[in-house]
């Protein structure tokens, strides 16, 4: 490399840094000039220019970089994601392909795949050829048949969040635990009735059905470990994917009841379509609900993660028919959260399905314990993710408490085992700053299920200081082993811990360290171990999955009751949230504008608004009937000329859209309360609409 290349390529670097992408582009350009030939600088300059927004000069950079290197497929990915962020889904599709055709067993470029390519009646027949063949699949494979419409009345599980947690990573987490312990139960041959497994096609905007043989290996061989490297693992999510890529479209029957076994915020017309679906097919919706704790609590979460829920979960309100709650605080949440916000949901719409299942499994000897440096019955076992809401910080505090008062030679260790977390740079930095604590704890990550049960099976007895939780399964865990959990006394733990369980308040790290010393003492934990071995049964899965079958069942459409109900003056965005402080209570405009939307010709919200490709969109809600009220449509302002035509009532309006100025359609609304339907479609240019606005004539006095 060249001295005057090698000074371009670090000021390139530098401004990269400082994320002055216009000014790391023109580095990269100028180094580029003199030697050309220098392939993974021509990714580097794509990069730039796409962050510089300079869409054209990206594409030509990556075309370069893919030409140097016909044997690199990463050039072909990143023109695959720019395509996909532009709403190119045939385009960013090919690319993908062409990536698979250089590297045949390229992971991410199946899993992309997978999520663009639409129903094969809608796809160009060149593009599916290909499919067909960097897939390799044979076209006259029974997989490719068409099975109809499902049978009346059929349970769906959705199982989206899933299929996308095992495309990042592989062991089962407290969620993902459940779904696959559900799952399982019910791809057992002699479950009755056997469920339809799925997942949602955000390019096809529907649901793609799950080969059960696959999806239960799949299944398996995620509780066996953490290595996402692992050739078996890799092989058959490869498998799932390419079998996910070329299924046909699920076509619902009248009173399909879809229940949702994980979340469903990962796609912004997820909802949407479920609203469509239970409008024109009669599905029945039923997600099943862990718990509302960004709502309750987001000082425990990141602002962005609690803007997303604040608008999913307005939306979710008028979008399911009932839901399945976890626990009884959970059911109870619901109720009151939903009358908070405006969309009550009855309680008979919130059956209650218990998480206290049976958790035993084989495992190791004791002696698999000296790998992490641990002795049978010598700690205390603490599961759970590291963030604030779990409350690693007053435990750690109890225990440095309790070697005060003992000394440290007769404290055991605490040992958590959990996810890495968020928001936990305090807990780090108190480990730092106190050996005593450092040798007293240890933080364990990537454990799989057989080694979890050893260490449940050898512990002392467990702790789980949780500030909140919708049911709390490390609970139920500990007392599967027959292990005394010492618990916090808030939310659903009493629920999972009942009688058997001892209870501190999570606040007081005094009254956990009073707790944890009472069990130090052998007759009393012996004692209680021996209630629990004598009256605890736990649920099997199969028990479980049932309930959650019998009781999604008995949950009746709500359709016309789920309509977003709009009773005055207002203004509801169809934009992303912007920057708000989540502490501040939720309001209409931050989140109950997306379940305005109904119909397949509204694409994905973005910062400005949401735009309407096709013929097919509406506003749909319950008007109050305000007389002198007005409908005020807010149009994005275009690039070029653009008009919409809107009908309500039988009455037809146009509106124009001019370049860069932004636009607002009026129109009254009816006197007497009503459902009201508004179709818009867009004859001219691309059409936006940012807010929706309710005005009324002020009340004058007699």
């Amino acid at each position: 490399m060249r001295r005057g290349t090698a000074r371009h390529i670090k000021a390139g670097n530098i401004a990269r840094r400082e994320q002055d992408w216009p000014a790391a582009a023109n580095a990269f350009r100028q180094a580029l000039a003199s030697e050309p030939h220098l392939q993974h600088l021509w990714v580097q300059l794509g990069h730039m220019e796409k962050e510089a927004g300079e869409i054209n000069l990206a594409t030509s950079a990556y075309q370069e970089a893919a030409r140097l290197r016909p044997e690199d497929a990463e050039p072909l990915i990143r023109l695959g994601h720019m395509a996909k962020s532009w709403y190119q889904p045939a385009v960013a599709a090919s690319y993908f392909v062409n990536a698979l055709q250089r590297d045949s067993e390229n992971l991410q470029a199946v899993s992309e795949l997978v999520r663009l390519m639409p129903d094969r009646d809608e796809v160009d027949p060149d593009l599916w050829s290909a499919v067909l063949a960097v897939l390799k699949i044979d076209p006259s494979d029974h997989m490719l048949e068409d099975c109809g419409p499902l049978p009346p009345e059929a349970m769906v599980f959705d199982v989206t969040d899933l299929i996308a947690f095992f495309g990042q990573r592989r062991l089962p987490t407290g969620i993902q635990r459940v779904q696959i312990e559900i799952s399982l139960a019910c791809l057992d041959r002699t479950f009755d009735p056997q469920p339809v497994f799925c997942v949602y096609a955000s390019a096809r905007r529907g649901w793609i059905r799950l080969p059960h043989e696959s999806f239960e290996v799949l299944c398996r061989l995620a509780k066996q470990s953490d290595d996402i490297e692992d050739p078996a693992w890799k092989s058959q999510l490869d498998h799932v994917y390419r079998e996910i890529a070329v299924a046909r479209t699920i076509r619902f029957s009248p009173k399909t009841v879809l229940v949702n076994l994980g979340t469903s915020w990962s796609d912004r017309n997820y909802l949407l379509d479920i609203r469509i679906s239970r409008a024109r097919d009669g599905v029945v919706y039923v997600p099943l609900v862990f718990d509302l704790i960004p709502v309750i609590g987001p000082q425990w979460f990141m602002q962005s993660l609690v803007r997303d829920y604040r608008t999913w979960f307005g939306s979710l309100l008028h979008s399911a028919d009932g839901f399945l709650a976890i626990s009884q605080a959970t059911r109870d949440d619901l109720v009151r959260v939903s009358v908070d916000w405006s969309a009550p949901v009855p309680q008979e719409s919130v059956p209650v399905v218990r998480l206290d299942g049976d958790f035993r499994q084989a495992s190791p000897d004791g002696n698999s314990l000296q790998n992490y440096g641990l002795e049978p019955g010598r700690y205390v076992l603490l599961v759970s993710t590291l963030e604030p809401r779990k409350n690693h910080q007053n435990a750690f505090e109890a225990w440095l408490a309790l070697a005060d008062t003992l000394g440290e030679a007769h404290v055991p260790r605490l040992v958590c085992v959990g996810g890495r977390g968020w928001l936990n740079e305090d807990l780090h930095r108190m480990l730092r700053d106190r050996p005593a604590l450092r040798r007293m704890v240890i933080i364990l990550h990537g454990i799989p299920d057989d080694t979890l049960a050893t260490l449940y099976e050898h512990c002392l007895f467990a702790l789980y200081p949780s500030f909140y939780e919708g049911w709390g399964l490390p609970v139920s865990e500990a007392l599967s082993y027959g292990k005394v959990p010492a618990i916090s006394r808030v939310s659903s733990l009493p629920e999972a811990g009942g009688r058997f369980a001892q209870y501190f308040d999570p606040g007081d790290p005094a009254d956990i360290a009073a707790t944890v010393r009472a069990l130090l003492h052998a007759p009393t934990r012996h004692s209680a171990e021996a209630v629990i071995r004598s009256d605890y049964v736990p649920r099997t899965w199969r028990g479980i999955a049932q309930d959650v079958v019998a009781k999604s069942r008995n949950i009746p459409s709500r359709v016309q009751n789920t309509l977003p109900c709009l009773a005055g003056a207002g203004q509801w965005t169809l934009a992303l949230p912007h920057q708000t402080d989540v502490l501040d209570p939720p309001s209409a405009e931050t989140w109950q504008g997306e379940a305005l939307r109904h119909g397949r010709a509204w694409q994905s919200p973005g910062l400005s608004g949401c735009r309407i490709d096709g013929d097919d969109a509406a506003l749909r809600f319950h008007w109050a009937g305000l007389q002198g009220a007005m409908l005020h449509i807010h149009f994005t302002p275009s690039r070029a000329e653009a008009a919409a035509k809107i009908a309500m009532d039988g009455l037809d309006q146009t509106c124009r859209i001019r370049p860069g100025m932004p636009e607002i359609m009026a129109c009254p609304l009816p006197n007497v309360a009503k459902p009201l339907w508004i179709t818009i479609v867009p004859i001219i240019g691309d059409v936006i609409i940012e807010k929706i606005e309710v005005t009324t004539l002020p009340v004058t006095g007699a």
